[in-house]
């Protein structure tokens, strides 16, 4: 009941400042004033349809996974703002010919507050939603961990982001509840690769093998930067460890990474390049009980 007293009284409240600024207006001053509200509105919306176009039409937008929902997306809030601008006008335009517009206010005023008290999650989930798809914060296909939660990403709408994990569950996670995102997908992953070479091998000479080996793999669309052989780096009593670094897309650096160990064997066992041979150290114990 309360409720309704106060929007009507915040509906009378505007309906009189509006009837009380266009009171003394003429008709042709009238006239004039509802032609600048319409031209007003036009050119407002041919501004923002103009923006929305351009940017929906540059190479960043386009190159996103997610364009055709960012595309989605863009026009539901670009009519929204259409309806809103529009709806503005025409309360202006009937309070300029003496129309009240007090019932209307208090209708919109109340379905408006039962919808924000009703709805808050929901508004909150729609707008965290529009600005991850906007901003292209992941898209179908990633790896990510979202509130701790890794995995997947299966889809992204307005209101939810489910995400499948590892051992194959689905969650479904509310947008409003997402506030730090990892994008795995989206960083390259870094592989190191060490081999052990016996002290006896010259480093020089085991470098100028390895990097002849790994040269054909400069090329491959699979990496994004190396491999480099870094050389040696750690000596031990009877061997030294090399290393060598690539770069890649995320999940393309594990069969890259038994391709190379693979060639880098290979090309040990060609050059006659010794590994370090295991020692094992035999400890017996003499049971004092079994000799008595």
């Amino acid at each position: 009941m309360n409720l309704d007293k106060n929007t009507d009284t915040v509906a009378n409240e505007a309906d009189a400042a509006l009837q009380s600024t266009f009171a003394g207006l003429g008709s042709w001053q009238r006239l004039a004033v509802v032609a600048a509200i319409i031209i007003g509105i036009f050119i407002i919306l041919q501004i923002i349809n103009r923006f929305i176009n351009r940017q929906l039409n540059s190479n960043k937008i386009k190159g996103k996974g997610s364009y055709n929902r960012i595309v989605t997306v863009t026009k539901l809030f670009e009519r929204i703002i259409k309806i809103v601008l529009i709806f503005i006008g025409v309360t202006i335009i009937m309070s300029v010919f003496g129309i009240s517009i007090a019932p209307i206010l208090a209708t919109l005023g109340v379905f408006s507050l039962a919808i924000g008290v009703g709805a808050q999650n929901l508004v909150k989930d729609v707008i965290n939603g529009f600005f991850i798809i906007f901003e292209d914060q992941y898209s179908v296909g990633d790896l990510v961990e979202i509130e701790g939660i890794e995995g997947i990403v299966e889809d992204v709408g307005l209101r939810v982001t489910k995400v499948r994990d590892f051992g194959k569950i689905l969650h479904i996670i509310p947008n409003s509840n997402i506030s730090i995102v990892s994008n795995k997908e989206r960083a390259n992953v870094r592989t190191k690769i060490d081999f052990y070479v016996d002290n006896s091998c010259d480093p020089s000479f085991v470098s100028e093998k390895i990097k002849g080996t790994i040269e054909r793999y400069k090329d491959d669309a699979r990496i994004v930067m190396g491999p480099n052989l870094w050389g040696v780096t750690e000596n031990a009593k009877d061997s030294y460890k090399m290393t060598l670094v690539y770069y890649t897309k995320q999940g393309e650096q594990y069969e890259l990474e038994y391709a190379i160990r693979a060639e880098i064997l290979k090309t040990m066992q060609r050059e006659n390049i010794k590994m370090p041979i295991v020692r094992n150290k035999l400890i017996q114990k003499e049971d004092s009980d079994a000799l008595l």
